[in-house]
């Protein structure tokens, strides 16, 4: 998917496809992309061997609008507003789903105290699966989409690696 953002005021243009890692290119250059969100509006991102923290906070016109919307990000402690334009978005449309299977995978390592969910379950998109604890912070793993847990590959008191696979929605 193609996106137009505007940082600081300055145009730019955002390409993603979908994958494990993402498949990404900002103004030309080329890049792949791990991103987990640890909580609402929280995400941690991997960029080759580089880690960020990035909060993100809605800031303006309405997502699924046309001009997509505005937000405030902080990478690692520095803010900025970007204006996002998402082609697939018009005015009275409703944001599109994701389709297709979806690997849930854990954001961070740590320890799996608690499924929310079983195999075969009809699930919301948001609605909690799986809940990591990491460093005694838990951490509730949302489901990308609805659809149904096809399997729960997470047991309660397992240990798990960032990136490990938590649940699988169809």
């Amino acid at each position: 998917m193609k996106y137009t953002l505007t940082i600081q005021g300055q145009k730019h243009t955002l390409e993603v496809k979908r994958g494990d890692p993402l498949v990404c290119s900002f103004d030309g250059d080329s890049f792949t992309a791990e991103v987990a969100e640890v909580q609402p509006g929280v995400y941690s991102v991997l960029i080759g061997a580089k880690s960020f923290a990035v909060r993100v906070d809605h800031a303006g016109s309405a997502p699924g609008q046309a001009g997509g919307g505005e937000y405030t990000a902080n990478v690692d402690g520095i803010s900025c507003r970007i204006a996002v334009a998402d082609p697939r978005r018009r005015r009275g449309r409703s944001q599109l789903s994701i389709e297709g299977t979806q690997v849930v995978k854990s954001p961070m390592p740590g320890k799996v105290i608690r499924l929310l969910v079983s195999e075969g379950e009809a699930v919301e998109a948001g609605q909690g699966l799986v809940v990591v604890e990491a460093m005694k912070m838990q951490n509730e793993v949302k489901s990308p989409k609805a659809g149904s847990v096809q399997k729960v590959m997470a047991q309660v008191g397992q240990t798990v690696n960032a990136g490990e696979t938590l649940a699988i929605v169809e």
